[in-house]
């Protein structure tokens, strides 16, 4: 016993000198700033890279493949975090369940683990009467001016999913469809049309199965609070398709600002993400290889690491991506300028998005995407996969067939079909 004694109390000490010591050489840098008359600042020690363990990577694993394959009403149960229970139940089995502005995010962004104490069909009870102060999105948000505090319910979480899969110029088409008194402006019951057409048109509105959930809390409901902001709480109001593709503009601007702040929040920059970072932000949703998206990501980091990285700000990312919005109309410019024989590069860039979107880019953020997306290192742009990438990536990867195994089954049962017929020394009548 003494033996082991023996080596338990000096790594004790050890332990107890080797903090001390920390603490003695973070004094010794405040007096010594306070010696040279100077101001004491506060050294801030860049957060290391968490890494993740095989359990974190299963659990990643399996919500990528929750937010791909299963309705949408499984996936709200399992990203949803709250339950509002109604006060006239006693027994408190009626509920309402809603998300917050974060849980909508991770609902749709790959590589995002789920809280560990929150998962599927486990709720936080909220009491919006004890919780008034409470506000889960910033006010000036689209999520806040949507209902209490910013909360979504699954109504308006069905809808809100359609509109990131949708572009603005289907909805604008929608719109002059529907609007049958030829207005411009549309009312509760004809836009009730156009949400239903639209849905029934994307991945999100055809994997719904309101039919078979029990529960009342994931079926679709008329008097959401998206309904309340386009036409009054007495649901008499209009909505031109102006006010709607503003509204959609909104939804996609607040979205882009959780996503950035997220990154700057992890790398603690001030109000910078990385370069990488910047082009891991571009590839979300991109579909592309792993090896492939490495080499991208790599290419990058290696021509803005030390002095190079400047770092990017939110108004630049802001400005890229609007000119993402019109991703449609920059592939026409750009193809136009291709078959009169000029390459795309940095310059012929910006002079497109300034001509279709109004919008300057700055030159450092042209450079990323140009680093990003030129394979054989000659300055030029390859237009065709980074259009392809971009509209992949503005409708985030929503309007992909979500191919759930069902003919890999068929293809599988046949193969084998065959191979018993051919090995079988019997005949086949």
């Amino acid at each position: 016993m003494g033996k082991y004694s023996c080596i338990y109390v000096p790594w004790q000490l050890s332990a107890k000198l080797w903090r001390q010591k920390k603490e003695h050489t973070q004094c010794l840098h405040v007096d010594a700033s306070e010696s040279s008359g100077g101001e004491v600042e506060e050294v801030k020690e860049k957060p290391k890279k968490k890494k993740i363990g095989f359990r974190e990577r299963r659990i990643i694993e399996y919500e990528d493949r929750l937010r791909l394959y299963s309705t949408p009403d499984k996936i709200f149960r399992y990203f949803a975090t709250l339950k509002i229970i109604d006060p006239n139940d006693e027994s408190g089995r009626v509920f309402e369940v809603f998300m917050t502005p974060e849980d909508f995010l991770r609902s749709f962004t790959p590589g995002v683990m789920q809280p560990r104490r929150w998962g599927l069909d486990s709720f936080k009870a909220y009491n919006p009467e004890k919780h008034k102060r409470h506000k889960f999105s910033d006010t000036n948000s689209i999520f806040y001016k949507l209902g209490e505090n910013g909360l979504i319910n699954f109504s308006d979480y069905l809808f809100l999913m359609t509109l990131l899969s949708t572009s603005h110029a289907d909805f604008a088409l929608a719109f002059k469809i529907f609007d049958v008194d030829g207005n411009g402006a549309l009312d509760k019951e004809e836009f009730t049309k156009v949400q239903q057409l639209i849905m029934s048109q994307t991945t999100v509105g055809q994997r719904h199965r309101d039919h078979v959930t029990p529960n009342t809390s994931f079926r679709v409901e008329t008097n959401s609070a998206l309904e309340a902001y386009f036409f009054g709480k007495d649901g008499k109001g209009s909505l031109s398709s102006e006010n709607f593709i503003e509204f959609q503009e909104r939804l996609h601007h607040d979205i882009l600002k959780m996503e950035f702040e997220r990154r700057d929040a992890m790398e603690n920059s001030d109000g910078l993400i990385t370069e990488e970072s910047f082009a891991q932000l571009l590839l979300l949703h991109a579909q592309i290889g792993e090896k492939k998206q490495k080499h991208m990501l790599k290419r990058v980091k290696r021509k803005f690491k030390g002095e190079n990285g400047k770092g990017i700000n939110f108004e630049e990312t802001k400005a890229f991506f609007e000119v993402l919005y019109h991703i449609d109309d920059v592939d026409i410019a750009l193809h136009f300028h291709k078959m009169a024989g000029m390459p795309i590069d940095a310059k012929l860039l910006k002079r497109v998005a300034i001509k279709v979107t109004g919008i300057p880019l700055s030159d450092h953020v042209v450079d990323v995407v140009i680093t990003l997306f030129d394979d054989n290192l000659d300055g030029m742009l390859s237009n065709e996969e980074m259009i392809a990438v971009m509209r992949r990536r503005m409708r985030r990867g929503l309007e992909r067939p979500r191919d759930t195994g069902l003919f890999r089954l068929f293809d599988a049962v046949l193969e084998c079909g065959k191979r018993a017929y051919h090995a079988s020394p019997l005949p086949f009548y």
